[in-house]
């Protein structure tokens, strides 16, 4: 199987029972080249937490620990709740950063490599997208949000001066358009202006296939047999015995696949607790036993994902895992799953997700 995997930022809808929850879609015109990174979610999460640090931090202290105002900051709120915490619950933050995922992945009787596409280089002009979900009281800063965004992305990208600038269009929400720049599709030129190597937005499915929860009524009602696939379109990172699995057969994919439904909970105690995410599973052990029953596939390789953190002014290096995860079994254990892994496609799974690791997208098809 060869296949590639460009700019992703069509999400299918979360369970209609999902509150508080709202994924952002952000259009960006390109006004001087850059060579965007393997994995620029965390190049967009630092220029993002800049931006947004100018415009809401009174005091310039360089740590939100030490700050005395910080409970009434919007800063730490958004961007480092953790720095907040006062609770036992673990914290987590309001938002996870989908970066526009250009990979080609390359499979061969189950052995897959992974390596860049030919060009991750946008030039003046190049219109490309990411998406941004927000949870909780961060909805309510939609507008500040997208205001920081703006900033960044005026100020530049890249990880050294002088920054590569670009130009926010339009921030759309659903069917709802958030913000739209002055002249928006003059600016845009979609015509001619759309990067060559950006052919089309990718749902996971391709334009004749249908959303995995429309196929999923399709199936149940003939009783095939499910194949359900989660392609990472960015690596996770995934903790298990106290340590991050760095090879492929250290991974015990069905606890992993399980550790959605804490990452869920988490999400929900921090940024919903009134209001119950309801994704069909009152435990944890029995969203485990469902995945337990399915035949469960793994087409996955190692791919470590180099970062340069601003703060500790080093490289860092992230260990982590990509590919494809295969579910198979009965539809009626696979429709149970879906709410939940269809949310996981917002949320994301593993660390790290506020920079975008542990993206996935769904592609269910009858088994043959």
């Amino acid at each position: 199987m060869d296949s590639y995997m460009d700019t992703c930022t069509t999400f299918a809808p979360a369970p209609s029972n999902i509150a508080n929850l709202k994924t952002l879609q952000l259009t960006v015109r390109q006004e001087e080249m850059i060579k965007m990174p393997e994995h620029s979610g965390s190049m967009l999460r630092g220029a993002f937490g800049v931006a947004l640090r100018s415009l809401t931090c009174i005091t310039d202290l360089p740590e939100c620990k030490q700050c005395p105002l910080k409970q009434h900051c919007k800063f730490p709120r958004i961007f480092e709740s953790p720095a907040l915490q006062s609770s036992s619950v673990q914290a987590v933050n309001p938002y996870v950063i989908h970066p526009p995922v250009r990979r080609y992945i390359q499979s061969i009787n189950h052995k897959t490599s992974i390596s860049a596409k030919s060009s991750n280089t946008y030039k003046n002009g190049d219109i490309w997208h990411f998406g941004m979900t927000l949870m909780g009281a961060a909805i309510d800063e939609s507008d500040l949000i997208i205001k920081a965004w703006q900033l960044a992305l005026q100020t530049g990208l890249g990880a050294h001066a002088p920054y590569q600038r670009a130009t926010l269009l339009k921030v759309t929400a659903d069917d709802d358009t958030l913000y739209s720049a002055p002249n928006y599709l003059a600016q845009a030129n979609i015509k001619g202006a759309i990067h060559k190597n950006d052919p089309q937005t990718l749902t996971g499915l391709s334009n004749n296939q249908a959303t995995p929860s429309a196929m999923l009524q399709q199936l149940i009602a003939s009783d095939d047999p499910v194949h359900l696939t989660l392609r990472f379109l960015t690596p996770f990172r995934y903790q298990q015995n106290n340590r991050i699995v760095s090879q492929p057969n250290h991974l015990d994919s069905t606890t992993f696949l399980a550790s959605l439904y804490n990452r869920i909970r988490l999400c929900q105690d921090n940024h919903s607790p009134s209001q119950i995410w309801d994704i069909g599973y009152d435990s944890y052990h029995d969203f485990k036993n469902d995945i337990a029953i399915l035949d469960v596939d793994t087409d996955i390789a190692a791919n470590h994902v180099a970062r340069r953190s601003n703060r500790q002014q080093r490289r860092m290096e992230l260990y982590g895992l990509q590919g494809d995860i295969h579910l198979s079994g009965n539809s009626q254990t696979i429709s149970r799953l879906l709410p939940a892994l269809l949310l996981g496609e917002q949320l994301h799974i593993g660390k790290n997700t506020t920079m975008g690791l542990g993206q996935y997208r769904l592609i269910l098809t009858a088994k043959e």
